[in-house]
């Protein structure tokens, strides 16, 4: 690691000690051969002993930054409560971007992710006007992610925004990323990597509304100061660092969820479950007098001669009609509380069965998400540490066949596809066109075989009203047999497309961004993109090994009725 990486971790570990009472880590920055860098066990541990505590006042999100926040309190994302007059915006109101919005209607609210995402923003003021009480953890995040998130490929940097220097390489450079999106991305990654376009576009445009209409924003003109590339940057951190935590916000839940913890975006995925993985507790926040024990103590510790004031912010309406907390489970939460509320809940993780030796990595799983998903969202993808066959031990080792798919619906007609859609849905099979590995042998799901059984069948079918109960699954012999077919010249077409991916990414080997033919000599790619094409060329062979492994058992006349 470089000094200046060291010297921004332990500032963000004097922050958290000195800062918010009952931090506690047992965990060093180490570099990690292939990923930069991870965290470490710093010292031997067993079953049960702390591997990170975090305080619910370190954490970053709407409830904990609406005390002291420079953002206007009415864009805040509004807390359930039952003892308040003041009605929750509808899923509508709350998910749906409104560009624009007449005196007369109601206030905008920002989602979590909108709303941390114009905090860090903010941050980047030209003028220095807006300071962060994060700032250590801020300092702490990525300074950038061009060019290796994908999302930076189809998004290409401002040509007015930077200086005439720089124009020129960084347009190739963003060329030769933009062309790899196109041959080295499967159809269902560079779906996914469309999809999270599409929110970062939405959110963009709704922030970007703010700075402009609402104040001090509109008065201070940081609509102009405040480049699209800096809420790039800050939305791509949020997308890539924020756990999902209920908190307590209005539905949909899945947009009011979002919490940046410290330390936590240090810890590198795994799926693989002989890997040690943190177990993780949330637990009641200490009270004030126990708050100041504790930084009193580590005060203390940390050679400091006085103890430490920790801002008390509010608690929520809900949270104060809760009272104490008498009556709680096994967590120490009564169930009405077990959301993550400012100077309630706090975070731990904690060692498993076999415990860690020093200077043992840590891995947190990030979420159920396929090769393909963790590209598209992280920048990054799981690969198998066997021989290649290991894809199909993988947890999550899928190939995602929608664009197939979509291209068979598009050759029906019109009213038939939105009634055999509307009977998807009822079933809960629309989506998920998708081969897994697990659990073993590798296999079509259950949406994808209802999807090819509902394609290949009739129009207008009477089958159609019993399939949507639920009560059909199996339709007939001959439909079966279309589906089996038409799904092994899909998987067939998977090997081939991977396999021409493959050869594309290879020839980009030995070329780089400003390829130049001198005295006979090409330069070579440099260490970043070489990585990236390896990436992508083993996302290419996880398809292969999965199509194949399930192409072999439609050729031995597997029965998936």
């Amino acid at each position: 690691m470089y000094d200046s990486e060291v010297e921004i971790w332990n500032t963000l570990l004097k922050w958290l000690e000195e800062k918010h009472p009952g931090f506690e880590s047992n965990l060093s920055l180490r570099d990690i051969p292939g990923v930069e860098r991870g965290l470490t066990a710093g010292r031997d541990l067993k079953k049960d002993d702390t591997l990170l505590h975090i305080p619910s006042t370190c954490m970053l999100n709407p409830l904990t930054l609406l005390p002291n926040s420079p953002i206007p309190s009415h864009l805040f994302p509004q807390t359930k409560s039952t003892n308040t007059n003041v009605s929750s915006p509808s899923p509508k109101e709350s998910s749906t971007p409104v560009p624009k919005r007449a005196r007369t209607d109601k206030p905008r609210k920002l989602d979590t992710t909108q709303l941390l995402t114009l905090h860090l923003a903010l941050t980047k003021d030209p003028q220095e006007r807006y300071k962060s009480d994060w700032a250590p953890y801020i300092d702490s995040l990525p300074k950038s992610f061009r060019p290796w998130h994908p999302l930076t490929w189809v998004v290409p940097l401002d040509e007015e925004q930077r200086s005439s220097g720089q124009k020129e390489k960084q347009r190739e450079e963003w060329i030769w990323y933009n062309h790899l999106y196109q041959i080295g991305l499967s159809g269902s990654t560079r779906l996914k990597v469309q999809d999270v376009k599409k929110r970062f576009d939405q959110d963009y445009e709704v922030l970007s509304d703010v700075l402009k209409e609402e104040e001090p924003f509109k008065s201070q003109n940081l609509v102009e100061s405040i480049e699209k590339e800096v809420i790039l940057w800050a939305w791509l951190n949020v997308n890539t660092r924020s756990i999902s935590i209920p908190l307590g916000l209005p539905a949909p839940s899945e947009r009011n969820n979002h919490t940046l913890v410290p330390i936590m975006d240090f810890i590198n995925h795994s799926s693989n479950e002989k890997l040690i993985t943190p177990r993780v507790k949330q637990l009641p926040t200490p009270s004030a007098r126990m708050r100041k024990q504790s930084a009193s103590s580590t005060a203390k510790s940390n050679g400091l001669d006085k103890d430490i004031a920790l801002p008390s912010p509010p608690l929520t309406s809900s949270a104060k009609s809760n009272g104490s907390t008498n009556g709680t489970n096994s967590m120490g939460l009564r169930k009405a509380d077990q959301h993550l509320l400012p100077n309630k809940i706090d975070f731990k993780l904690v060692c498993q069965e076999g415990g860690l030796r020093k200077d043992e990595e840590v891995f947190f799983e990030y979420g159920g998400h396929s090769s393909s998903t963790l590209f598209a969202e992280y920048g990054f993808c799981e690969i198998p540490t066997k021989s290649k066959n290991g894809w199909l031990s993988m947890k999550y080792g899928e190939v995602d066949l929608t664009p197939y798919i979509n291209e068979l619906w598009e050759e029906q007609d019109e009213d038939d596809q939105e009634e055999k859609k509307a009977v998807l849905q009822d079933i809960g099979c629309w989506g998920g066109n998708t081969i897994h590995c697990q659990p073993s042998p590798v296999h079509p799901s259950h949406s994808l075989l209802m999807t090819l059984r509902l394609i290949h069948l009739p129009s207008n079918s009477p089958k159609l009203t019993n399939i949507s109960r639920g009560l059909v699954t199996y339709l007939s012999p001959a439909n079966e047999t279309s589906v089996m077919m038409t799904l092994e010249n899909m998987l067939k077409r998977v090997i081939k497309d991977s396999h021409k991916r493959q050869k594309d990414l290879n020839k980009l080997i030995g070329h780089s961004i400003h390829a130049k033919e001198e005295n006979g000599e090409k330069e070579e790619v440099n260490a970043e993109q070489r990585g990236i094409i390896g990436m992508l060329s083993s996302m290419c062979e996880e398809e292969q090994v999965i199509a194949r492994s399930l192409l072999d058992r439609l050729e031995k006349g597997v029965d998936f009725s």
